[in-house]
């Protein structure tokens, strides 16, 4: 599978003991969808981990270069558009959605998710 080729999940938890169950969700999870290149925060919030403790292990996934932060941006319709951003400050005014229509990214919601390092 995917993750398992990438990294070996009990080094990082032998470095990181405190996020051992975080990490054996997560991992079973990346697991069961190897074709997912982008990971969802609010897909993983459906684990049975607590927000603090799903958020210190995504850090430390990309910490360990297993995962990349990037931002998307919701559109007036609730979805998130195609496009990708390594630092939300570049998001630029406007941007299409999925009918190639223009809206105000001002009005909109900035969103991070993960992609999978390759």
């Amino acid at each position: 599978m995917w993750i398992m080729s990438r990294v070996n999940f009990d080094n990082l938890i032998s470095e990181h003991p405190e996020s051992k169950r975080a990490l054996r969700k997560i991992q079973e999870w990346l697991n069961k969808q190897p074709d997912k290149t982008v990971l969802y925060p609010r897909d993983l919030a459906r684990a049975p981990l607590s927000h603090v403790d799903l958020a210190r292990v995504l850090d430390v996934l990309v910490d360990a270069g297993v995962l990349r932060r990037v931002y998307k941006v919701t559109t007036p319709s609730g979805v998130l558009a195609d496009a990708e951003f390594d630092d939300p400050r570049e998001i630029p005014e406007k941007l299409p959605d999925r009918w190639e229509h223009y809206f105000d990214t001002a009005e909109s919601d900035v969103v991070p998710v993960f992609q999978k390092v390759a």
